[in-house]
């Protein structure tokens, strides 16, 4: 069998950029980049010794390793068993690497340099879009990740903390940016649509202000029937359909159940963008429905057809 068909070490020299003393305990997470696996994992995870000293088993496939360690920006190394030219190779001693796995061999040790994180402030400003009044109480939430907003794995893969404040009086408040992670700004009132924005380092040069619309409100019920047999369906929970991005439920949600007729109770419906809401029930598949809330009248009744599992489903 050919040596190609074998994992190859990897052998790391993990050292803080600001003072070359080495780094312990980096977790060093690797995966194969495939179409069903295209995001690093916490499997098979190797962490940095002592002397910053760190040996991985690369497979033979293209494969991606991110390092993790908390006070540090994530640092990054990919390994490309398909052909790459020499210019496609990053430079050694940089926090973002790329190596060919046919030149992994024992012999050699390459350096990398893990930057500690930098903490930006950032003022913030929530005011009523309409008309420029400040917001009061307004939750903030500031999260950072790398692939996908992934909140309460902080400690474990070494992210910043996650912030959660709150705006005063006058619609002001204060976040902190870190380096190297994108960083996202979450702001949520009830009754208002909630806004996302990605939050950059140069905001710190002026107060970066966050608009909020005032959301509207129709009464409606939902209906819920057995899409073959269309005879009404109990114990159906129909909520909305939240973009949550790893934080938990946002202050307009909703969630009701229905009755021995199908009917859930009257629930109010807000303008928000988007207005999607699903149902769930055992032994029916999950359904999703988006409304057009210009189209809803109050007191309407929303038919809601969910499908019966067969056997194996």
């Amino acid at each position: 069998m050919q040596s190609g068909c074998f994992p190859r070490p990897l052998d790391l020299q993990l050292t803080d950029a600001s003072d070359n003393k080495p780094v312990e305990g980096v977790t060093i997470n690797r995966h194969s980049v495939t179409l069903l696996s295209l995001l690093a994992t916490d499997s098979n995870a190797v962490q940095s010794g002592p002397g910053g000293e760190a040996r991985i088993w690369v497979p033979p496939f293209n494969t991606k390793l991110t390092l993790l360690q908390s006070g540090f920006e994530p640092a990054t190394i990919d390994v490309f068993n398909s052909k790459t030219t020499d210019n496609m190779l990053v430079s050694s001693n940089s926090a973002h690497q790329t190596f060919r796995f046919q030149d992994l061999d024992e012999k050699t040790t390459h350096n990398m340099k893990l930057a500690p994180v930098k903490f930006v402030p950032i003022q913030v400003r929530v005011v009523e879009k309409s008309n420029g009044d400040p917001i009061d109480d307004a939750e903030i939430s500031a999260t950072t990740f790398l692939y996908l907003p992934m909140p309460g794995i902080e400690n474990r893969w070494g992210f910043p903390d996650l912030q959660t404040m709150r705006s005063d009086g006058d619609g002001h408040t204060q976040v902190s940016h870190a380096s190297g992670f994108r960083n996202v700004l979450t702001v949520r009132k009830p009754g208002y649509q909630e806004v996302r924005q990605d939050l950059d380092a140069s905001n710190s040069e002026s107060e970066l202000l966050i608009q909020l619309r005032q959301l509207q409100k129709k009464t409606v019920q939902f209906k819920v029937l057995n899409s073959q047999s269309n005879q009404p369906i109990p114990n159906v929970v129909v909520r909305l359909n939240e973009q949550r991005n790893g934080l938990a439920s946002g202050p307009n949600e909703f969630a009701v159940v229905s009755n021995e007729d199908g009917f859930t109770p009257l629930v109010p419906i807000q303008n928000m963008m988007p207005l999607v809401i699903e149902t769930e029930c055992a032994g029916y598949h999950r359904f999703s429905l988006g409304l057009d809330w210009r189209a809803l009248k109050d007191g309407e009744v929303i038919k809601v057809n969910v499908r019966k599992k067969g056997w194996f489903e």
